[in-house]
């Protein structure tokens, strides 16, 4: 059984208030409502919390994206700008395309915050470093032989990521790479806990982070541009059926799992998200 948004938003309330470390009246004060309310919203009463009033404690708490994704609902001067487009206010759009796409705008900022801060962008032999972002954070990498426990773990500042394969074997060192991005996610908000590869919690906007992490725009746009060349000039048409070729150097120059460099590609409108799941008899 699936949870509602009237589920999900109490937890996911009070675990954002609590790793800004406020009381529920500060918060409550701070966001100008009455601290019974927000008690009841976070207890998992069927309370009625207006557009406004999720934007109001969204901000207080830095962490608008996850408490609206958790409510289901967009933010109120989102609401605003698109209001003019009424289908995108539709249930099954917003679900669908509206506010993952309002994720992976909130999800950018927090990436380029992050790799403005790191001297040199981070970058090293043309592809972002994830473990120097994570000394930035004051955080230790270290990667762990493969078992049955979680992909990441975090202890203290120091982060560890299980290898799946082989100890030292480069197939592995994409993922690693992400895992290693995906802890500098969590811990630029200052969350030292990871539940991925479950989604919820936040789990889905910090895939988004580390996902813009390790494929900012200008190394994106130059591994599409080199990898177009190499591939051929029908390589650079989304419905090509060598597109997956142009998909798989991306992913190798930059380092990444494909589905990361799909994503990105699709993001930055350099690849139709669709595209690979065409066939040319199915172009229109």
């Amino acid at each position: 059984m699936t949870s509602s948004p009237a589920d999900d938003l109490g937890p996911t309330l009070r675990r954002l208030r609590l790793r800004r470390g406020m009381t529920q009246r500060q918060l409550a004060d701070a966001a100008g409502t009455h601290v019974t309310h927000v008690s009841r919203v976070e207890s998992g009463e069927r309370v009625t919390v207006s557009r406004e009033l999720l934007e109001r404690l969204g901000d207080n708490i830095d962490g608008l994206a996850e408490l609206t994704a958790a409510a289901g609902r967009v933010p109120a001067r989102a609401e605003r700008a698109i209001s003019q487009f009424p289908d995108a206010l539709e249930n099954a759009v917003l679900e669908a395309r509206t506010l993952p796409a309002l994720r992976r705008l909130t999800a950018a900022a927090r990436a380029q915050y992050l790799l403005a801060r790191t001297p040199g962008g981070a970058v090293e032999g043309g592809r972002i470093e994830p473990k120097a972002l994570c000394r930035q954070l004051k955080l230790q990498p270290v990667v762990g032989l493969a078992d049955n426990g979680p992909p990441i773990t975090f202890e203290g500042r120091q982060v560890i990521v299980t290898d799946p394969g082989q100890h030292g074997d480069p197939a592995s060192l994409p993922r690693i790479r992400f895992l290693i991005a995906h802890a500098a996610a969590h811990a630029l908000d200052e969350q030292l806990s990871c539940l991925f590869p479950r989604m919820g919690s936040g789990e889905e906007l910090t895939c988004d982070v580390a996902a813009h992490l390790l494929c900012p725009p200008n190394l994106l746009e130059g591994a599409f541009r080199s990898a177009v060349l190499e591939a051929g000039p029908e390589a650079g048409d989304p419905w090509a059926s060598d597109v997956g070729a142009v998909v798989t150097a991306v992913a190798r120059q930059l380092g990444v799992p494909g589905w990361i460099a799909i994503r990105r590609l699709a993001d930055e409108a350099l690849l139709d998200d669709e595209a690979l799941y065409y066939t040319l008899g199915d172009r229109p």
